[in-house]
């Protein structure tokens, strides 16, 4: 089929291209959960397509071609790495780089030599799937010698990086709020860090999951990104991961889970080091591992470590007014005192060099501490700004992002003990900045203008001894409100000053170090001490004087307040994302990007959940029913998403509209329910909620309760007369709703008040279908007892049996096919039960199918035919077994258009053998790459290409985007491969596809080596074609 470009405008972006060219019908099954269509490779690749595409984007870094009537964008190298990027900021994965830097800069030359150069390390390395635990006391040093260790992994791996992959965290217990590694950014991180280390290709595993959440309009789930990272650590021949400080990670036992599974499920590519204390629950789960070496740090092993730190510190400038004797003194007191702490021995060498002359230094030494508390104790003891120093810790640990020097200069500048309350007052402020530092001497270290504490055992000191969590932030919100009150003048901001947002930001952010974040964080501060219940007389009086102006009116403050939210919104659009109250807020809008200035202060007042400012404000006369442009903006429907009881009671004795619609859950009641709030609703309910209201995400109360596992909500809803079959919302039903999250109960009491077993509707077409997609036997049991029809069709799966088979549960599969169910039947995504087990490369479960009369050529989905499923996952096995089924391997259909094109797209030699060995044909025409040697040359793919034309493939057929081989070759910029098709007698000047010619290819890729080779071989350099027109075009373009 001969095609040639041509040029046309679309609404499209380059960023939709991923991998593959844009034209292929998309899987319409959306969740914005984040779980949907289980891993189906080419499926979930295919999302990534619109129905239709009618050409590029204009910036020239994209191919077109028109196929079927259809234009087709095809992605250059530009673009794959542009989706990349893209997909790895979707991610959120936080940067490790910046701990392991730190941790470099900390390293003394000659340390960690006795780990490094040892045989257990090198074995570590060398051997798959083991596992190395470092365990010690704290301060001993554990984070440096990890960082050496990786360091040695970096350098190792490099030797061999295709077949070498690393990634390492380290959990941090002195980091920011913000920035405290989880478990869910644990793995964040992990994928993303071995997809960086896969050049420019993406792992399938992460462009499915990508595609799975709506190609990144909502985040994954922990499951997914659990089976995703399972996955991309199997990329390489070995995978390296190093964990540091395991103790100080806040979801400890997660991530001890997760420790156990990998190392049991691993195919033995895996190597994994971790450092921790030795704690009981982690010698429980780590010490029970059947691979793990075990390694302790102690005063044998770091002796040497501590005389290389203290011979290289005697030796720098400070020290040189100490002769040979006292140096030896200094470094054997030291040694002999420090137990094997680092921390410690660092902590007295910054006391020692501060003596000057000997009766204080021999003093100093005799009077050492006894461990780390001692030590902490005695700087709090001697400094001479202990009030400023407890504030500064208070904020360095409680703190919801990171600090700078100038921040925290700032919030010295708060008065708490003036007669008013507490206020900012300029000349408190610390004039030098720098000076923070030496406050804060021997407990706080700054790297990269991140102000940060010295080490975990700092925290953990100034917790117990110095203060409490509750208090601290307290303090941090009263500081953050002072700022704020700073503002409550007119054009305090100078916000309507002539610039750009971001411009309007970098003046705020200069003249007024703290507002943003006083903006962004002081609501959470203030629910973290306790909110209005909170026993904080002086923070209470602070937040209604941001709101005390005329209720109709705003105050200054508050005017300040929504407008420096506005620019940090604008600023960091992540924030919309983020699933805290701002977030949630942010997301329950229609239409605004940011929040509405035409919102009551009221509607302000139950957003920051301060009963006293809403007690205020109504006092004054407010409209408890007002709403501003956005119909979530009114006070009743936030104060009930965000559980603010007493605010609600408040409302609705106010007579506010119990009933009003709005924002993303439609009702108050609704939101109460999806929020697991059970006395707000009881409440509504009996303030006259109606409970058969039908709007917003969940369609009805009842089907919030339920997709929440709120048990006690949904039975409160059902004796207030619920109807249990009301049609709405993403799941369509609230039996749905059950079955998808899996609780039993809830679908329990649902079919015991007379739930229809059999509604179609929703993302899962019927309750048995989510039950089957999520693998919950009980309720599909359950659900087939009452009655379920099992052959109904609709929703993302088309059957109850594809979306089992999809997910690869046997046995609930086998239970569908003892009820009855029709082995055949059509569906959506996968076109049949077998196509989707054999897609998921689920053996046994294809067996049964088969063995239930499975016929093993139906068509339809995504990959068109069970066996190029199978195919196209590099499933061997099955292959055979439908080949040994008498499957038809040239039926043509799906996304790769015949089996042979799939396991030549994805570079499975195995497959493509076993299928030319049962007679493919090697040219059959069809799917998105036309022709088996087009995919595998567009892959790079040189040994199947070879096996290819050695079975007599034809090197110049033309179709698809690429037009022929030689062009997806030179595209790619496969020398070696654009080579052999010309020594195999391929056409250098065929023209087709995107780029019209071979010689366009190269040139549009930079290619400067193809485009030598091509002309050498008599390429017409003037030939026309394709998106760019001519060569020379091309080339400029770039």
């Amino acid at each position: 089929m001969s095609t040639l470009a041509k040029r046309a405008r679309t609404n499209s972006t380059e960023s939709d291209a991923i991998g593959q060219p844009r034209k292929i019908p998309r899987l319409e099954d959306a969740d914005v959960s984040g779980d949907r269509v289980a891993d189906s490779p080419e499926a979930t690749e295919s999302r990534a397509m619109g129905r239709t595409l009618n050409v590029i984007g204009t910036s020239g870094n994209a191919s077109v071609t028109m196929f079927a009537g259809d234009y087709i964008v095809y992605p250059t190298a530009v673009q794959y790495h542009n989706k990349k990027r893209e997909i790895h900021t979707w991610l959120k994965a936080p940067d490790t780089s910046v701990s392991y830097n730190a941790a470099r800069k900390k390293h003394q030359a000659g340390t960690g030599s006795w780990f490094l150069d040892g045989s257990r390390f090198s074995q570590w390395k060398e051997r798959p799937g083991s596992v190395l635990w470092l365990y010690g006391g704290p301060g001993c040093g554990k984070t440096i010698l990890c960082s050496s260790a990786i360091e040695s992994v970096i350098d190792f791996c490099k030797l061999l990086p295709s077949a070498r992959g690393y990634a390492y965290i380290f959990f941090d217990g002195t980091m920011a709020q913000s920035d405290t590694i989880d478990y869910i950014k644990f793995t964040r991180s992990i994928i993303k860090q071995l997809s960086s280390r896969c050049g420019t290709m993406i792992p399938d595993a992460l462009i499915e999951m990508y595609h799975a959440c709506d190609d990144g309009d909502c985040q994954p789930s922990e499951s997914q990104l659990e089976r995703t990272l399972l996955r991309v650590l199997e990329t390489f021949e070995s995978t390296y991961i190093l964990i540091d400080s395991l103790d100080e990670c806040v979801e400890k036992a997660d991530l001890l889970g997760w420790i156990q599974n990998v190392t049991s499920v691993s195919s033995g590519r895996l190597h994994l080091m971790l450092t921790s204390r030795p704690e009981p629950d982690i010698e429980h789960g780590v010490g029970s591992l059947s691979s793990v070496d075990k390694i302790q740090i102690g005063d044998e092993t770091m002796t040497g470590d501590i005389s290389a730190y203290l011979d290289a510190r005697l030796q720098s400038a400070v020290m040189v007014k100490w002769k040979e004797p006292e140096k030896r003194e200094i470094k054997r007191t030291l040694v002999d005192g420090s137990g094997g702490m680092f921390r410690w021995v660092v902590l007295q060498m910054d006391d020692v060099k501060k003596c000057f002359n000997k009766a204080e230094l021999f003093l100093r030494l005799k009077t050492l501490p006894r461990g780390l508390d001692e030590a902490y104790a005695k700087i709090f003891e001697r400094s001479e700004h202990k009030k400023a120093l407890i504030i500064l810790l208070q904020w360095l640990v409680f703190s919801e992002r990171p600090m700078t020097v100038e921040i925290l200069a700032e919030v010295l500048a708060v008065d708490f003990h003036a007669n008013a309350g507490p206020i900012y007052k300029p000349d408190m402020r610390c004039e030098r900045p720098a000076d923070i530092m030496r406050i804060c001497y021997g407990l706080i270290t700054e790297f990269q203008g991140t102000v940060k504490l010295a080490h975990f055992s700092v925290k953990e000191y100034f917790i117990t001894h110095i203060t409490n969590e509750q208090f601290s932030h307290s303090v941090i919100a009263q500081t953050c409100l002072a700022q704020l009150l700073r503002f409550d003048k007119s054009g305090a901001l100078d916000e309507n000053l002539p610039g750009s947002s971001d411009k309007v930001l970098v003046r705020i952010n200069t003249s007024f170090p703290l507002a943003q974040y006083a903006a962004v964080n002081w609501v959470s501060h203030f629910h973290r001490c306790g909110g209005s219940s909170a026993d904080y007389p002086h923070l209470h009086q602070l937040i209604v004087k941001v709101f005390a102006s005329p209720s109709t009116t705003w105050s200054h403050a508050l005017l300040s307040w929504v407008r420096l939210l506005n620019l940090a919104i604008t600023d960091d659009g992540s924030l919309r994302y983020k699933d805290n109250l701002l977030g949630r807020t942010l997301r329950s809008y229609k239409n605004a990007r940011e929040l509405p200035l035409d919102a009551s202060p009221l509607y302000y007042a139950s957003f920051a959940g301060s009963v006293q400012a809403v007690q205020c404000l109504i006092s004054d006369g407010a409209n408890v029913n007002s709403v501003g442009s956005e119909s979530s903006t009114r006070p009743l429907l936030k104060a009930s998403e965000e559980g603010h009881l007493e605010i609600a009671r408040l409302l609705l004795e106010k007579e506010v509209n119990v009933n009003v619609m709005g924002g993303t859950y439609g009702t108050a009641l609704q939101a109460a329910c999806a929020r697991g709030h059970l006395e707000l609703a009881t409440l509504l309910l009996d303030k006259g909620a109606n409970v058969d209201v039908v709007g917003g995400e969940y369609g009805t109360a009842l089907q919030a309760a339920c997709a929440g596992d709120h048990l006690e909500l949904a039975t409160l809803l059902l004796d207030k007369g619920a109807n249990v079959d009301v049609v709405g919302g993403k799941y369509s039903t609230a039996l749905q709703a059950a079955c998808a999250r899996g609780h039993l109960e809830l679908a329990t009491l649902l079919l015991d008040k007379g739930a229809n077993v059999d509604v179609v509707g929703g993302d899962y077409g019927t309750a048995l279908q989510a039950a089957c997609a999520r693998g919950h036997l009980e309720l599909a049991t359950l659900l087939l007892d009452k009655g379920a029809n099992v052959d109904v069709v609709g929703g993302r799966f088309g059957t109850a049996l594809q979306a089992a088979s999809a997910g690869g549960h046997l046995e609930l599969a086998t239970l569908l096919l003892d009820k009855g169910a029709n082995v055949d039947v059509a569906g959506e995504a996968y076109g049949t039960a077998l196509q989707a087990a054999c897609g998921g490369g689920h053996l046994e479960l294809a067996t049964r199918l088969l063995d239930k009369g499975a016929d093993v050529d139906a068509g339809g989905g995504a990959y068109g035919t069970a066996l190029q499923a199978a195919c196209s996952g590099g499933h061997l096995e099955l292959a055979t077994l439908l080949l040994d089924k008498k499957a038809d391997v040239d039926v043509v259909g799906g996304y790769y258009g015949t089996a042979l094109q799939a396991a030549c797209a994805k570079g499975h030699r195995e497959l493509a053998t076993l299928l030319l060995d049962k007679c493919a044909n090697v040219d059959v025409v069809g799917g998105e790459y036309v022709t088996a040697l087009q995919a595998a040359c567009a892959k790079g793919h040189r040994e199947l290409a070879t096996l290819l034309l050695d079975k007599g493939a034809d090197t110049d057929v033309v179709g698809g985007g690429y037009g022929t081989a030689l062009q997806a070759a030179c595209e790619g910029g496969h020398l070696e491969l654009a080579t052999l098709l010309l020594d195999k007698g391929a056409d250098v000047d065929v023209e087709g596809g995107g780029y019209g010619t071979a010689l366009l290819a190269a040139c549009a890729g930079g290619h400067l080596e193809l485009a030598t080779l091509l002309l050498d071989k008599g390429a017409d350099v003037d030939a026309g074609g394709g998106a760019y027109g001519t060569a020379l075009q091309a080339a400029c373009a770039r």
